[in-house]
């Protein structure tokens, strides 16, 4: 059965391409109004298709006025946010011996504190209607690390670590958090690796390819529909079995 998510208003960052395009995509098709941010301006470039349900914003998520004022603009053009899919992030691949100051504060700036921002927006909004699902994008390299990821993983390890906090405190007014974990996912920040590096990377994972933005739509469509009304404070791997626990 399809995944409906008609009235509902969603909030979706890093939607300009790869998984969070995917997302906001498939959430117009489910009946969902959707707000897509991210940093890239092409956001506001609406698709002919769902022109009557994306509204895009070009936005700096890591800044707590841009953040704010991303909420706001919400409630003005849909109404209050039911979903918010936290999917923006950056990687910058680099030894932790070579790291910049500079370069750990971004990468947790990008990753975690705007996990961390949009969902301190959206909450009174959830609190009030009793009612709200955030769901935010982790990374296999949280649990099992990755070579030059350091910063990376411990961003994404925090974004675990506080999803889980933030379900308990409040799961009593009607909000569930979760998380959604990739391996490795054909978007641009595989596009590092050549030909033979994605292929030799193919054959380490059991089901033997690299995953697909496409992969990621439905455990995100099942969270943030009410058929997930009893799941929160879960970590859902996508990895084509590359962390098997």
């Amino acid at each position: 059965m399809s995944i409906e998510l008609d009235g509902k208003v969603a909030i979706i960052t890093g939607a300009a391409r790869g998984i969070g395009r995917a997302v906001a995509e498939a959430m117009c098709s489910a009946g969902a109004s959707v707000l897509a941010v991210d940093i890239l301006d092409n956001v506001e470039d609406v698709p002919k298709a769902f022109h009557k349900c994306w509204k895009g914003l070009a936005a700096d998520v890591s800044d707590s006025g841009s953040v704010q004022a991303m909420v706001e603009g919400c409630v003005s053009q849909f109404g209050p946010p039911d979903i918010l899919v936290n999917v923006a992030a950056i990687s910058t691949p680099c030894p932790a011996k070579d790291l910049t100051l500079e370069q750990w504060e971004r990468t947790l700036r990008v990753n975690l504190t705007s996990v961390f921002l949009c969902s301190q927006a959206v909450l009174p909004y959830m609190i009030e209607q009793k009612r709200g699902s955030i769901i935010s994008f982790s990374s296999v390299l949280a649990e099992i690390g990755g070579k030059g990821s350091s910063h990376y993983a411990a961003a994404k390890a925090g974004v675990e670590a506080f999803s889980k906090s933030l379900a308990r405190e409040v799961a009593p007014f009607g909000v569930r958090v979760n998380v959604v974990a990739p391996g490795m996912v054909d978007t641009k920040m595989l596009d590092l690796m050549n030909t033979r590096q994605k292929a030799a990377l193919a054959k380490r994972i059991p089901l033997q390819r690299i995953g697909m933005p496409k992969d990621l739509v439905e455990p995100v469509l099942l969270l943030a529909s009410d058929r997930a009304s009893y799941i929160t404070g879960q970590v859902i791997r996508v990895d084509g079995g590359m962390n098997m626990s």
